[in-house]
């Protein structure tokens, strides 16, 4: 799905991203509230691990359909 403004274009994989968010969004809840209180802001790696892996498995895929030509 491309979404378009002043001339951008972001191109989003919508299923890696929706694999990925039913892993991560549990994985952020579930670690938010077993965590004491005072360890709470460790959930804010979950996101960057998210993100992490978004964008590592868009590359990989990107690197192989490269390779494969």
């Amino acid at each position: 799905m491309k979404i378009g403004g002043l001339g951008s274009v972001i191109d989003m994989h919508w299923k890696k991203y929706i694999i990925l968010a039913t892993i991560f969004i549990p994985l952020g809840v579930i670690s938010f509230l077993l965590l004491p209180l005072g360890e709470r802001y460790a959930v804010m790696v979950v996101p960057l691990l998210f993100w992490l892996s978004y964008y590592t498995w868009i590359g990989a895929e990107k690197k192989r359909d490269k390779d494969s030509r």
